[in-house]
Formats: structure tokens, sequence, C-alpha cells
């Protein structure tokens, strides 16, 4: 269904196999951004066209291992003419258990707007709150071609039609052309978060209305995807072309980025200061979730902090636990503030198993 997506979208909008890093599907228009077409840009390697081809490597094996879910940040590319463009890349991880992990890439070209913005690559938390569901919210199921297999009864008061007409309709056809790269990296999210929002607009007779849609991912042989809960906003709506800022609570920032802002020199100081012994091999994200650790956060602020899904921050200490041959938050803990390990009490939980 992602390839479906991918081919008829009006997007700049590419999927790659994440264990291979190559396209395998690719839209008209993000063929034309990277100077080929979309017969060969399938099979094309992402690699091939990055002019930073190791910090792209280092952030699929990231993805790869789940240490991350999704990237944001501008780009340059190589075009097969010799000459090269740069874009502002947004991605989600789509997590299967049919099949391989893709990546669902939207690019657009970096305009004067985005030149002028100060800290392109952070993003800023979504302090929206998930609304509660109430009886006039509609219910939908779609099927593995993006179309709508079940729907609610009371469809007509969010969307101005009665469920049957709704019935075998496309949502990317319902979407408004605008809000696509939002509402496909929603979807992509649900597949690595239990759910995911996002603030669309949805076509009403012949006008739009805008709604807050929750969706999730559903377990099965994959013939019905996903479920979404539409219910009506009542905010005033702020068009964005990109799509980005309504994933703003959602998108990370990749480690070699942070590394290339300066981040990694003042945490690994910090760790000197506080006779933390030296762990070089700790990705500055990692070096940053052990100095929250050590201040006392625990998973879900750092989560919520970082904007990264606790499962994405526990995998993050897994890693941690490994390169310092502990096996908990108490013991890593102990090791750092004392220098000296101290064996765990009886009864205690690793972190990942306990938070």
């Amino acid at each position: 269904m992602w390839r479906e997506a991918v081919r008829t979208s009006h997007l700049a909008i590419g999927l790659v196999q994440l264990s291979t890093t190559r396209f395998v599907e690719i839209s008209d228009k993000a063929a034309e951004l990277f100077g080929t077409t979309p017969e060969a840009g399938v099979g094309l390697d992402y690699l091939s066209v990055s002019e930073r081809p190791q910090e792209a490597a280092q952030t699929f094996r990231l993805v790869g291992e789940r240490m991350l879910d999704g990237i944001r940040g501008r780009r340059r590319f190589r075009r097969a003419d010799g000459s090269s463009v740069e874009l502002q890349i947004s991605g989600w991880a789509v997590r299967s258990s049919n099949g391989p992990d893709l990546g669902l890439l939207i690019a657009s070209e970096v305009s004067e707007a985005d030149n002028a913005a100060i800290g392109g690559d952070v993003v800023a938390p979504n302090s929206r709150s998930r609304p509660g569901f109430d009886f006039d919210d509609v219910q939908i199921t779609l099927n593995d071609h993006w179309c709508i297999a079940y729907v609610s009864a009371n469809a007509g008061t969010v969307l101005g039609r009665p469920a049957r007409e709704l019935l075998a309709s496309s949502i990317l056809e319902l979407t408004h052309r605008d809000d696509l790269a939002a509402l496909l990296l929603a979807f992509a999210r649900a597949t690595t978060d239990r759910s995911a929002d996002v603030r669309i607009r949805l076509r009403k007779d012949r006008s739009w209305r805008t709604v807050q849609a929750v969706i999730a991912a559903l377990e099965g042989d994959g013939s019905l995807p996903f479920s979404l809960i539409a219910m009506p906003s009542v905010e005033p709506y702020a068009q964005d072309s990109t799509g980005t800022s309504q994933l703003a609570g959602h998108l990370r920032r990749i480690a070699a980025q942070i590394e290339a802002a300066g981040a990694l020199a003042p945490l690994i100081e910090t760790a000197a200061h506080l006779a933390i012994p030296a762990a070089p091999e700790l990705s500055p994200r990692q070096w940053e979730i052990a100095s929250r650790l050590l201040g006392g956060e625990r998973v879900p602020t750092i989560a919520a902090e970082m904007y990264l899904s606790q499962a994405t921050v526990r995998n993050h200490l897994s890693a941690i636990f490994q390169k310092f041959g502990v096996h908990s938050q108490r013991e890593l803990l102990a090791l750092w503030r004392g220098g000296v390990r101290r064996p765990i009490p009886p009864g205690d939980t690793p972190i990942s198993h306990r938070l």
C-alpha cells in the first residue's frame, strides 16, 4: 500500500528499503528533484546520490537498529547531470511484521524562508494534548489500498456524507493535497508508536472539514492495516504545505546533526566534570540520554523532552548499559557517581523492564 501512495502522489516522496538504502518506489516529483525518472529511480541507492554518504549510512543504521524512528533536516544530493540540489527532508520509518522495514521520505526544495530560519533542524514540541474520544467521533478502518473498508454510521456528522457513500473511498483522495505529507508521516509513525495524531482537512461535500485524526496500526495479515478516528477540530487551521509543523513533537534530530552542531563536546565536558568514566564510543544522543539520567530524569520525561518514544529511549539505554558493562540504572549511577560498581540489591529490576 505504501508503494501505491508514493506512485500516485503529487508530493516529492520516496520509499527506501532500510536494509539496502535503495529506493523501491519514487514519485514523479521526487524523481524530478533528483534529476532522474521514476523508472530509473527504483533501485537507486540513496547513499550514491547523497553528498554526505557516511552520515547518511549512519542514519540508516540507527533507524534500522530502531535507535531512531524519524528524521528531519537539510541534505545536499548529486544529480545525474553533475549538478547538486539542497532539499529539506522529512522522513519516518515504516515498521512491518510482514516484510522489510521501509523509510518514507518526503522532500521539498529549500526556500529563502528556510535559509533565513534559525536552527532549521531543531523542532519544537507539540504542546497540544490528545483529545478524548466521544460518540460523535467517526471511526474508520482502511484496507491495504488506502480505501475505507469500514466506517461508523455517524460519518455524516463530520464528513457530511452517509457512511455507505464513503465505503471504498480513498483516504488519500479525501484528504486536502496540502495535508498529505503530514497524513502519510502520521501513518508511518503509527507503525513505530502505539498511535499517532495529526490535524488534516477532509473533503466534506464541496468544502473541507478540519479534523483531528488519531491513527493506529492494526495487527493481522495486513489486509486491514490501519484504523483512524476522526473528530472535529475547533482550532483554526494553519496551512503548512510541507506538513512538518504538525509533526514537530515527533520528528527526531539525528545524531550526526547534533554532533555537527557542537553539542557533543559540552556533554563530554560535563561527564568529565562529574568524574564519569570515559566512553567515547557513546553517540551524541546516548550522551544526552545518559546525562539526563544522571540528572534524575526517568524514561517518560526523557522521551518527552527529546521527542522520542519511550521504546526508543529504552533501546538507547540498553546500548549504554552494554557499553558500560552494567545491567540497570542503579548500577550505572553507582559507577558514575562513585567510580566503583556496586552490586544490584536483590529484587532490583533492570530499567528496560521496570520503567
